[in-house]
């Protein structure tokens, strides 16, 4: 993805292109991670895998394997990069 430039606003809002929010599969109240790395403003996706519901059990759900791998990691399978989205 290329780099894009966004505002700081008055109160230290910035908003995330859109561009960005679909590749990453951010919705309104996703968690992000925000940290500074050698000056540098480094925003990541928090994730947290809650597989207790998996472990230990061979129940069928009813969830395709994809459905599963969707709800796992927060976006449709298959996953597209950028270049691929119309």
């Amino acid at each position: 993805m290329e780099t894009m430039e966004v505002t700081l606003a008055e109160r230290g809002q910035i908003v995330i292109p859109k561009e960005a929010r679909d590749e990453l599969g951010l919705k309104a109240g996703a968690k992000l991670q925000i940290s500074v790395v050698d000056g540098r403003l480094v925003i990541e996706k928090k994730v947290s895998l809650d597989l207790s519901r998996w472990v230990g059990r061979a129940v069928d759900d009813g969830l395709s394997t994809n459905d599963a791998l969707s709800q796992l990691r927060g976006r449709p399978v298959p996953w597209k990069k950028a270049d691929d989205l119309p």
